[in-house]
């Protein structure tokens, strides 16, 4: 049955994403982003690749010879950042450098910036397509319909999707004999000693809940917090990404406050790559059951 619905969905998205627009063709046309936006597109040879998720599913589609530069955080496959162009963090873009590469279309997640780069690449004559970036299974599928969309990869879509799908069943089917109640807490960074930690609508958030924990922080966003709020939250787990792990257990351990934790008494702290925790692309339910494993053998 969950198959069936995940099937569904996927084959539901690619025809939506899919369907036939007046004026509209994957050479040359009009797409409509994740904004609302109109752009007109030609035939996206030479493709500025913003945004780590959208690089790693441009790659999965086999068209990674259409690309010319990425972002850093393009960190899979870990090739992309050797062989193509860097653009930077995708959270400090330059215009200048950007539109210096002559793309012919830039395609950007729609949380990269800052904005006034973006106003600036936007009033240029490269069209830019805005990504969204919501963190869920079925926006995975979703974005890669769209970007396969923009391809002409509708072929290589469908069976990557299939995959995704197929693997977020093995999630579900090994949530189903493993049930956890660890109350996990991802921490960004450390700020002073004090923990930086995801709330609600981050992709931590969505990648905890997916793996079948559940986020103390009831807060929308990120916050830092101090050491009664982290008392409060009582965490079982932390969890955090692995590029920043030996800093940020530093810093916990040596964070009174946490100590008192379930965590911190048990020294429980998950550290994962980055993008592949966060980005939610092809690997996200790879990454999920991971996660849920993982929590599964923490004390």
């Amino acid at each position: 049955m969950e198959m069936g619905r995940r099937m569904f969905a996927c084959l539901l998205a690619g025809s939506m994403l899919t369907m036939p627009r007046p004026g509209w063709s994957a050479e040359e046309g009009t797409v409509t982003d994740c904004r609302g936006r109109q752009v007109k597109i030609g035939p996206a040879r030479r493709i500025a690749s913003i945004g780590g998720t959208i690089t790693e599913t441009i790659y999965a589609l086999g068209a990674q010879d259409r690309i010319i530069a990425v972002d850093i955080t393009s960190t899979w496959p870990e090739r992309a950042l050797h062989e193509k162009k860097s653009m930077g963090y995708m959270r400090a873009l330059s215009a200048e450098g950007i539109l210096s590469l002559q793309p012919d279309l830039i395609l950007a997640m729609n949380d990269c910036g800052p904005p006034q780069v973006l106003d600036q690449l936007m009033a240029s004559a490269v069209p830019v397509v805005f990504v969204d970036a919501t963190p869920s299974e079925d926006a995975i599928v979703a974005r890669t319909r769209f970007l396969a969309s923009l391809l002409d990869a509708q072929t290589a879509a469908a069976q990557l999707c299939a995959d995704i799908s197929q693997h977020f069943d093995m999630l579900t089917r090994w949530r189903a004999a493993h049930s956890t109640t660890k109350r996990v807490l991802f921490v960004m960074r450390m700020s002073n000693n004090r923990p930086m930690v995801a709330g609600t609508g981050t992709a931590a958030d969505a990648v905890i809940r997916l793996a079948g924990g559940s986020n103390p922080a009831a807060f929308g966003g990120y916050r830092i917090l101090d050491q009664e709020a982290l008392i409060g939250l009582r965490p079982d787990v932390v969890l955090t990404m692995e590029q920043d792990a030996p800093q940020i257990r530093a810093g916990l351990l040596g964070n009174a406050g946490f100590r008192l934790t379930p965590a911190g008494r048990n020294q429980e702290i998950i550290a994962m790559e980055g993008e592949r925790l966060l980005g939610f692309g092809p690997r996200t339910p790879d990454a999920a059951l991971e996660l849920a494993r993982r929590l599964d053998t923490s004390t």
